[in-house]
């Protein structure tokens, strides 16, 4: 996933591996000093790309998205995250034990998005841009 924060008006790109849980939040790992992480720290609005299907000469198919980042702070959250992640990347218990214990140098942040878009040529060739706004919860 490619995710893109900002910073005054100078706009920054960067790509990482993420998971999603069922609630359609996207998680991903970096170190608090890198430069999106540290834009996020000041400005949590961010946007994210995710191609899933790409072959030149042929349809494609990917999801954009805005949202709210932050730095994971809570547990419970961290546990569950963590372990999606784990289990997809499959980076073994001893990463997952030393990461819940905070023996890991990055942090786990987290897109909360407002808005996807999909983007599929494959499937809607006529009109292949789809548009869904994230309802918020009370």
């Amino acid at each position: 996933m490619q995710v893109a924060t900002v910073k005054g008006d100078q706009p920054w790109c960067c790509t990482v591996y993420f998971v999603f849980d069922d609630d359609l939040n996207l998680y991903w790992i970096s170190k608090p000093e890198t430069r999106h992480s540290e834009e996020i720290h000041n400005h949590e609005k961010v946007a994210a790309a995710i191609p899933i299907k790409h072959t030149p000469g042929k349809s494609g198919v990917g999801i954009q998205l805005e949202g709210d980042a932050t730095l994971v702070k809570d547990g419970s959250e961290i546990k569950r995250a963590i372990a999606l992640y784990t289990k997809r990347y499959k980076t073994g218990k001893k990463w997952h034990d030393d990461f819940i214990a905070g023996k890991n140098k990055h942090g786990l942040y987290r897109i909360k998005p407002r808005l996807f878009v999909l983007f599929d040529e494959e499937t809607f060739p006529k009109d292949p841009r789809k548009e869904w706004k994230v309802p918020l919860k009370k």
